[in-house]
């Protein structure tokens, strides 16, 4: 299938959730090699001694002060600043409508901080001005889950008013933008029973999502007409009907006369129907540290800082401007690999 965004359907997903895919086998080998996690312990700032990052100074959440030191090396794995939005407005070259209350998809502690602790040691930033929004996110929450869709060439977006605005297989740039430029930048994602997987009571959708508990909420409206659809996004009936089956004429002849879709998925006519509500928020920030080929951290002269190593998305320009969804994936298991083995082989 196509990830949103992707332009061509070369997705593959792991066996299991992207969590338990990867989480689960690094958390097995760090018991197997006795090495100890401290969870609710936040990392304040890198020790400089003689030239070189020896350690760092961290508070755990009950305040007392903690001290590690490094005889290897540190290596920055602290993720980027998607849930700092005031950070990314800072940085921010492209949209110029970021908002501190912006949502984003990802975990709250992703502020930055790792960043902001390597710059204090002369690290160099680079991409910074790069940040991805993703265009399918919850309103409220910024989530990615709580929603129902297929794979991109069978998603429909219609806006407030019922209306296609974008090829539902753009990059995440245009979609977002289009997005934003609709009715409180509010669309829906338009699917029936066939794109979104023929869902059972009690099923769950692919981000864990009991499909039952999202109907309950709202955060999805299920109707058995496209009509009862319509009337429950607050939309024009005839309108969205009329859309929806110039749609389908499209995938028919396979020629999208409104937006040039270049994939285009099945028809929207197999009931009943779903529509979930989304806009765009902050979902990866490109910029962070600049490394070498040995996940080495470089300074603002371009020289290496000593015992600092950094892999993730804590690191600038891998991804430039329009990262591709799940590429992250493989970056973050190279380059952490890479640099655990140059800390390790550090005298």
């Amino acid at each position: 299938g196509t990830v949103l965004g992707a332009l061509w359907p070369r997705t593959h997903s792991l066996t299991a959730s992207v969590g338990h895919g990867m989480i689960d086998p690094l958390m097995k080998g760090c018991e197997a090699n006795n090495v100890e996690i401290m969870l609710n312990t936040a990392g304040e700032s890198l020790i400089v001694e003689d030239g070189k990052v020896v350690g760092v100074k961290a508070t755990q959440t009950d305040g007392t002060p903690v001290t590690l030191t490094a005889t290897k090396g540190v290596v920055l794995t602290t993720g980027g600043y998607g849930a700092n939005p005031k950070m990314a407005m800072e940085y921010d070259n492209y949209w110029g409508i970021l908002t501190e209350d912006m949502p984003t998809t990802n975990s709250a502690l992703l502020t930055g901080d790792g960043i902001v602790m390597a710059k204090a040691v002369n690290a160099n930033l680079v991409g910074m001005g790069y940040i991805q929004l993703m265009p399918s996110s919850q309103p409220v929450t910024g989530s990615l889950g709580g929603g129902l869709w297929g794979s991109a060439e069978d998603q429909v977006f219609v806006n407030k008013e019922g209306k296609r605005f974008v090829s539902e297989y753009e990059s995440r740039d245009v979609l977002s933008k289009a997005a934003l430029e609709q009715t409180d930048g509010i669309f829906y994602i338009i699917c029936d029973q066939e794109s979104a997987g023929d869902p059972q009571p009690g099923a769950k959708n692919g981000w864990g999502n009991d499909i039952d508990t999202l109907i309950e909420e709202g955060s999805v409206l299920k109707a058995d007409t496209l009509e009862d659809l319509a009337k429950q996004m607050g939309c024009d009936p005839a309108t969205f009907v009329a859309e929806i089956e110039k749609y389908n004429g499209f995938t028919k002849t396979g020629v999208d006369t409104d937006f040039n879709k270049v994939n285009i998925g099945a028809a929207i006519d197999v009931g009943p129907f779903y529509a979930t509500i989304r806009t765009p928020s902050i979902h990866h920030t490109m910029g962070g540290v600049q490394i070498n080929t040995n996940a080495e951290v470089l300074d603002t002269d371009g020289n290496v800082i000593k015992g600092l190593y950094a892999a993730g998305e804590v690191v600038g320009g891998i991804h430039a401007g329009n990262r591709l969804g799940g590429n992250a994936l493989a970056d973050v298991v190279v380059f952490g690999r890479i640099a655990g083995a140059s800390a390790a082989a550090n005298d």
